[in-house]
């Protein structure tokens, strides 16, 4: 048993990659199956297979990237959850924050809460701002909720009460009681899912859970079942939101934290490509045929954040700090009645895909502009194994936008294409400038099938100079599965300034964090000596809303840490807000630990020749400025050293790097493209 196999299931294409003991690295890309993904999950399964002549009793480690729960959100095909809560708490959901996606638009409507308020049940019980019992649970009320839910269809049903981050006995023995009234119905706790401070962020967190929890539960048995039956005794993995992976059957428990999963795997390989190239601060960019992904990795690290949403729903966990936009290959382009031209966020997905795929798509996509254009060779897609069709690609360029805007089909598919790029623009601009950091100081590492076609005009326009395209750039992301290790996220709301904290009683509250971190390893696999355990604090000055989070750097005497941690701090609020305030008291808000499964690295072989890079012909590219001829290479004979200007075509299986006038190209470590602007 010595293959490594990650498959990430993405939208419209599933991406696998096999690495053996030989450092042999094999790739697969095919269609996904978005009515059933594990069938896609398995084909490409199937497909490594073929292609790396590896038997199924090889496989030794198997992580898997899905948009499961993603996608059960945003079509709202969750569970039918119910809500057990604090009397007095039951329209919190309705209620929510004054925060407004649209500032302005007092009638844009709110999302939908995921628990309708037939299901949302109120029960006897109080916990104190302390932690104290104000009022004990009464229990013949739980079990009149448990009533109420069943004779109301509740599939799944999750538990939020007051203050329960700081005392969750209520929480647990509302859990024992529902239980046993309620056999076969799984039970979220938000002390559990979402040990922190405001109400609204940790119900709405553990409702989500909790809705996500049978498919999810459903989706991972009957996966196990199905490699059972293939004879693949591998323990499976999933990626996920933190930028880590979990045993399946962990990670099932807490489906909330899948919903980045794919992209989260993404980041991870866009901070060990970079680190390969010798960049350690690099903005992540991965365009696929839904969405387009961007991260922001410094220090070699991806940057995290701690509150995000799925359709509109708050999810206050740890998660890889990533933005998605509605800017991929299968984007749908077309003219609103304004007679504006308009690029996503619907996307043809897999089903039917492009006009170009001949699936009976009919609307005009990013993959059909680009035909248009001539950038994709259509005998040549997917190493040649999908023939796309031109006709059918222009047909829908001029029926839904040119003819509209009374433009050529070129002329159309050069305005979708620079639409899409200005999409995407925005969101590497989001990305780093909103986070306190300058673009033009880093290189942009560009992958997904569609993203090395667009990163040198995206780089322009952002004022980088330098882009890393990775060897098989349409399997980056799954790449990044096995390149990610173990990880759980711990975290406990513990409000105070730090001027009252009590060292002793900080080491207390470590210790249990750690010992409850350590637990969690021990069940994946990694006992005390193989896993470590990092403290992180959240902070914000004495009257502020909200907080930012930095190292603990736990082992020093004393209180030593907490005054590290309060420098640090300072700088962090100076990075993001451009000012600090020394002089302000600080507060300490919420510990957090992460217990870290390191998993070997898998390595893969590169070519060990130099050469000059032999074209094997021309092509003929429409651009903004007119008809330009570029180079055309194979990038598979492209041996490290290799070195060529632009304007080039680089065609492979996976992807197409376009390399335009005033760019040049050398191969580097691990046979990444180093693109290099002449503005550098």
């Amino acid at each position: 048993m010595s293959v490594r196999v990650g498959i990430d299931v993405g939208g419209t294409f599933t991406d696998a990659v096999a690495v053996d003991a030989a450092a042999r690295l094999v790739t697969a890309k095919i269609p996904s199956t978005p009515e059933d993904p594990g069938e896609g999950f398995l084909g490409a399964l199937q497909e490594l297979g073929h292609r790396a002549e590896f038997a199924r009793d090889e496989i030794a480690y198997l992580v898997h990237g899905s948009t499961i729960a993603t996608n059960a959100i945003v079509q709202r095909r969750t569970a039918r959850a119910g809500l057990v809560t604090t009397a007095g708490f039951r329209d919190l959901l309705e209620i929510g924050t004054q925060q407004r996606a649209t500032l302005y638009d007092l009638n844009e409507p709110k999302s939908e809460p995921l628990v309708t308020r037939e299901l949302r049940v109120e029960v006897a019980e109080r916990t104190g701002a302390q932690g104290e019992v104000v009022l004990p649970l009464d229990e013949d009320d739980v079990r009149r909720a448990a009533d109420v839910l069943r004779e109301r269809g509740a599939e799944a049903v999750a538990v939020s009460f007051l203050f329960a981050f700081l005392n969750p006995a209520h929480e647990r023995r509302a859990a024992e009681i529902l239980a046993a009234e309620l056999p076969g119905v799984p039970v979220t706790l938000s002390s559990d899912v979402a040990p922190e401070f405001r109400e609204y962020l940790r119900t709405a967190t553990t409702v989500v859970n909790a809705s996500l929890l049978p498919l999810v539960g459903r989706y991972v048995e009957r996966l196990r079942a199905r490699l059972d039956e293939a004879g693949i005794r591998a323990p499976l993995h999933l990626m996920q939101s933190n930028g880590g992976v979990a045993r399946a059957e962990t990670a099932a428990r807490l489906p909330v934290a899948l919903i980045s999963s794919g992209p989260a795997g993404g980041a991870i390989a866009a901070a060990r490509l970079g680190a390969l190239a010798g960049d350690a601060d690099v903005l992540g960019f991965d365009m696929g045929g839904t969405t387009a992904d961007v991260c922001l990795v410094v220090g070699g690290k991806p940057q995290m954040r701690f509150r995000g949403e799925a359709a509109g729903h708050p999810v206050n966990l740890p998660q890889v700090d990533l933005l998605s936009v509605g800017a991929g290959g299968g984007s749908i382009a077309r003219v609103d009645r304004f007679g504006a031209l308009l690029v996503g966020p619907e996307s043809a997905g897999a089903e039917p895909g492009p006009a170009a795929y001949r699936r009976g798509g009919e609307d005009a996509t990013v993959t059909d502009a680009h035909v248009v254009l001539g950038a994709l060779d259509p005998a040549h897609f997917l190493g040649g194994r999908m023939e796309l069709d031109p006709a059918a690609a222009r047909d829908a360029l001029e029926r839904h936008v040119a003819r509209p805007l009374g433009l050529s089909a070129e002329e159309a598919a050069a305005a979708v294409v620079r639409i899409a790029d200005a999409t995407m623009v925005r969101a590497l601009r989001v990305i780093s400038i909103a986070r306190g950091h300058d673009p033009r100081r880093f290189a942009l590492v560009a992958f997904g099938g569609a993203g090395p076609m667009h990163a040198c005009s995206i780089a322009e326009e952002l004022g980088i100079v330098r882009v890393l395209v990775p060897r098989y750039p349409g399997v980056a992301s799954a790449l990044g599965l096995l390149l990610s290790d173990v990880h759980h996220d711990l975290r406990q709301t513990w409000l105070r300034p730090t001027h009252a904290v009590d060292p002793d009683e900080l080491g207390e509250r470590l210790r249990e964090l750690e010992g409850r971190a350590r637990e969690l390893l021990e069940a994946s696999g990694f006992p005390d000596a193989t896993g470590r355990i990092e403290f992180e604090v959240d902070m914000r000055y004495r009257g502020q809303a909200y907080e930012l989070t930095v190292p603990l750097r736990v082992g020093s005497a004393g209180g030593e840490p907490l005054r590290q941690a309060e420098q640090a701090f300072h700088e962090a609020h100076r990075a993001a807000y451009g000012h600090d305030s020394p002089v302000e008291d600080v507060e300490l808000v919420t510990l957090r630990a992460r217990a870290v499964g390191p998993v070997e690295a898998p390595r893969w072989g590169t070519s060990n020749g130099r050469g000059p890079a032999a074209p094997t012909g021309r092509r003929s590219i429409h651009s903004p400025s007119g008809r330009s001829e570029f180079t055309v290479y194979e990038r598979a004979v492209l041996a490290e050293g290799a070195h060529l200007d632009g304007p080039a075509v680089l065609e492979q299986d996976d992807s197409t790097v376009l390399v335009p006038s005033g760019w040049s190209l050398e191969v580097g470590a691990a046979e990444t493209a180093v693109l290099t602007s002449e503005a550098a």
